[in-house]
Parts: C-alpha cells; sequence; structure tokens
C-alpha cells in the first residue's frame, strides 16, 4: 500500500515497549498520527488512549490476519524484539500487503536473514531495511564513507559505545546472542567464533580511548551485503573481555538453557531501564575502520545523542525520508535506501564528530 501524497501512514509494533513508546513520542513531534499496534489489547489500548491514537493489536502468529491488518499501512516501524523471533512473521505480513518494513534489530542473524529475502521485497514492490536506530545507522554511514575513500577495501571492524544503561529488551536481546555466539565475517562467509575473541583499543578522539571486544552485531551483515567487503568484525565495550573470551562455550551453553533464561530474565526484570534525564545526559559513539588487504587504511568515529533517543528520532525520520523520497524495492541497508548522508539529516541526531576527516589507521 503507498499513499504518496501527505504523510505517511505508518504503524508501530511494539507500541507499549520501550523504545516503542520512544518511537510514538517521536513520531508524534513529528506530525505523524502512528496506528498503535503490538501483540497485548490491553497495553495497545492503554498506549493508543493516553494519546488519541487507533489501536490495532494483532498477533503475528496469524500471518494472513497480520497482513489484513496491514493493508492500509505505507510502512511499519517494528520495535517488538528480540526480533530473531519476531522478524519472520512480521516480513512475510508486509510481503503480503505490499508495506514497506523498518526494524531496530542489531542482530546479525536477521541482517543475513532479511537482506535474503530481497527478491521477495522486490517482486513485493516493498523497501525493507532492518536496523534504521542506533544499530546500525551511525556506522553504516560510516562504513560508507570510508568505503568511499579507500580504494581496494575489502574490509571493517566496525564498534558501537552506547553509553547511559540498557533497556531490557536490549538486554534480553543481548543474552540471547551470547546463546546463539558470536559472528564475524571471513572470506565473504559468516562464520563463528568466540565471544570476545578480538581486542581493539580504539580513536574516538577528544582522547578517550575506549577498549572493545568482538559481539556479533549487524555490521557483520551490512558491511558485506552493502558494500562488497569480504572481512568484518565487530565490537562494543565488553567488561572483562578475557574471562568472556575463556568462558565463550559455557556462556552459550547457560545462557541457552531454560534455567539459565529464568534466572537472567529475572535479573534483567530488575535493572532500571535508562530515564529522560540519563538519556539527555549521555551521547552514544560509534567507529569504522576501512581497510586494505595490505593493512592499510582509514578510520573514523562519530558521537550520536543517546542511543535510545537516536533510534526513536532516525526510526522516525526514516519512515519520512522513505515516504518523501521512495527507494528501490528490496533489502538494503539505511545508507544505501534512505541516501548516504541520511545520518545528517535526523532532526534532533545530535551530530558531531571527534574528528573531522578520516584519519589513517
Amino acid at each position: 500500500m503507498s499513499h504518496l501524497d501527505g504523510e505517511p501512514t505508518v504503524l508501530i509494533y511494539g507500541a507499549y515497549g520501550y523504545t516503542g513508546e520512544l518511537v510514538v513520542a517521536e513520531a508524534l513531534s513529528r506530525g505523524l498520527r502512528p496506528v498503535i499496534s503490538g501483540r497485548s489489547a490491553e497495553r495497545v489500548g492503554e498506549v493508543a488512549a493516553r494519546h488519541g491514537l487507533t489501536a490495532r493489536p494483532f498477533d503475528l502468529a496469524d500471518t494472513g490476519n497480520a497482513a489484513a491488518q496491514l493493508a492500509d499501512v505505507d510502512t511499519v516501524l517494528h520495535c517488538a524484539g528480540p526480533f530473531v523471533h519476531t522478524y519472520e512473521p512480521m516480513l512475510a505480513a508486509c510481503l503480503a500487503s505490499g508495506t514497506n518494513y523498518l526494524d531496530v534489530t542489531g542482530e546479525t542473524q536477521v541482517f543475513a536473514a532479511i537482506y535474503a529475502r530481497h527478491d521477495d521485497a522486490v517482486r513485493a514492490g516493498i523497501t525493507v531495511i532492518p536496523g534504521v536506530g542506533f544499530d546500525i545507522v551511525p556506522t553504516d554511514h560510516l562504513v560508507a564513507r570510508l568505503v568511499g575513500a579507500v580504494s581496494d577495501a575489502v574490509g571493517a571492524d566496525v564498534a558501537m559505545i552506547s553509553r547511559g544503561g540498557f533497556s531490557r529488551g536490549t538486554l534480553r536481546t543481548a543474552v540471547d546472542g551470547i546463546a546463539r555466539g558470536n559472528l564475524v565475517r571471513s572470506g565473504g562467509e559468516l562464520v563463528a567464533v568466540p565471544h570476545a575473541h578480538r581486542a581493539l583499543t580504539i580513536d574516538v578522539g577528544r582522547g578517550r580511548p575506549v577498549g572493545v571486544a568482538s559481539t556479533p552485531l549487524g555490521d557483520v551483515c551490512s558491511a558485506g551485503y552493502g558494500y562488497g567487503l569480504t572481512e568484518v568484525a565487530t565490537f562494543t565495550a565488553v567488561p572483562l573481555s578475557p574471562v568472556v573470551r575463556a568462558l565463550s562455550t559455557p556462556l552459550r551453553f547457560v545462557t541457552a538453557s531454560g534455567a539459565g533464561r529464568a534466572v537472567t530474565d529475572l535479573v534483567i526484570d530488575r535493572i532500571p531501564v535508562p530515564d529522560q534525564t540519563t538519556r539527555d545526559a549521555t551521547r552514544s559513539t560509534g567507529w569504522a575502520r576501512v581497510y586494505r588487504a595490505d593493512g592499510s587504511g582509514l578510520s573514523l568515529a562519530v558521537d550520536v545523542s543517546n542511543t535510545y533517543a537516536f533510534t526513536a528520532r532516525s526510526m522516525v525520520h526514516a519512515a519520512i525520508t522513505l515516504h518523501a523520497r521512495p527507494a528501490p524495492p528490496g533489502a538494503h541497508t539505511p545508507a544505501n535506501a534512505l541516501g548516504a548522508d541520511f545520518l545528517l539529516s535526523i532532526p534532533g541526531g545530535d551530530i558531531s564528530w571527534p574528528f573531522p576527516e578520516p584519519r589513517p589507521a
């Protein structure tokens, strides 16, 4: 479905979650009247009533009904993670209804699976863009920019540093990621490696070297899919990374077990989420190094607003941009679909450069 005049018709699925509520607020601030959706009719109704919006609860388990619920929607803003459990039925509903698909996943396997549906999206005439939040808009921009500056690039190291705490959904996704294991791109293929198998100290400017260790992030897929890089590893700040590396196998076993999941869920439910004060006071950073076969290359870092504030602003701006300047049907990275400088156009993204130009690395 496509309404090319006026504002886009958007449906926010998972609108009552931590990130979903921020996306709702941002959509309203940009003049949109989103349809509020999710699995729980009660919680969907509460959010819709609070803002005077339309409530449309439905369960993704019924793909036919989900597609019918999307028949009048231009773009779905999918906020209900862990996405490894929800992307497939939502994407199937979007393909059936002709609805564009945006999500805020950071899960490597989800990126790989969605990119593999490119031809299906082309046939359906829809644009599919996973990772339109802090995962992966800042780093996708960096990789796109550096690939343009590094001739004969073959690989990238990419890092995200999120500050100010995490939502419970993010923490549950992280636990799920530990259970599924670490991945890198090597020789153009996804290859399993131990968690924290590599550690780096990266320059993010202003005298702030940061220690990071390898962990599976979306850029493992997007940097290969979008820019043809065959060697990609992703990193974030990992406390006690040597211990995590040594215990990689038992950590996967524990987090994959029913008892382990039950314990981690109890712990996560007691962790406070970032409040407005914290979001206003913190900023997050993306960093990338793109290199040639001989190891020479360039690096660049970018600071943005708090992870969750940025994610909400980026997701809504992606929907508005896609409506104003439709991208070709298919599955794309954010920069490839929405423009190389999409990052710079996000209202309230609070973009700044720790150093203004790429540095030899």
